[in-house]
């Protein structure tokens, strides 16, 4: 398949490549089986959708729906549902683990989404350096006592 000169060969793609928001932050493609298994380090349980439908907030079980949903910009992108009497507090608690660096997604609302509903996809480079520089340094570890400060210590002296 011959080309035009100049033309690029990927212009041609769906635009389920990955884009960029308005705020020109790119779009990672994330599924919903990869945000799972980032959740399966918490003792929160996974439901059906069947399972909290048409039930009074009262009486759901406490948990999370995951479900695939499009972007604005194409990409494919997690949704994220709290469930249970105290589903807001399960919100915060499931988005603390998902921003930390060494997880790595964003959270983010979506227009369109129910209130205990959020936007889940993959952290781009700048935004996990961005909470790295973030996070406390680790505590400086102080240098190893000679062995003469070890023996005065234990009420000992050095001979030679």
């Amino acid at each position: 398949m011959a080309r035009e000169p100049g033309s690029s060969p990927t212009a041609g793609r769906s635009p389920g490549r990955p884009g960029a928001t308005p705020q020109g932050v790119a779009v990672r493609p994330t599924r919903s089986h990869t945000v799972a298994r980032a959740l399966a380090a918490l003792d929160v349980d996974r439901l059906s959708a069947y399972e909290v439908r048409d039930l009074p907030t009262s009486a759901q079980p406490e948990g999370f729906t995951l479900r695939d949903s499009a972007h604005p910009s194409g990409v494919v992108v997690s949704v994220l549902g709290a469930y249970g009497p105290d589903w807001s507090a399960l919100l915060v608690r499931l988005r603390t683990h998902l921003e930390q660096p060494s997880v790595g997604y964003t959270v983010e609302a979506l227009e369109g989404l129910d209130e205990h509903e959020v936007m889940v996809r993959r952290a781009n480079a700048d935004e996990l350096q961005a909470r790295r520089a973030l996070e406390p340094a680790p505590p400086a570890e102080a240098p190893a006592p000679s062995r003469a400060e070890v023996l005065e210590a234990a009420g000992q002296e050095i001979l030679f």
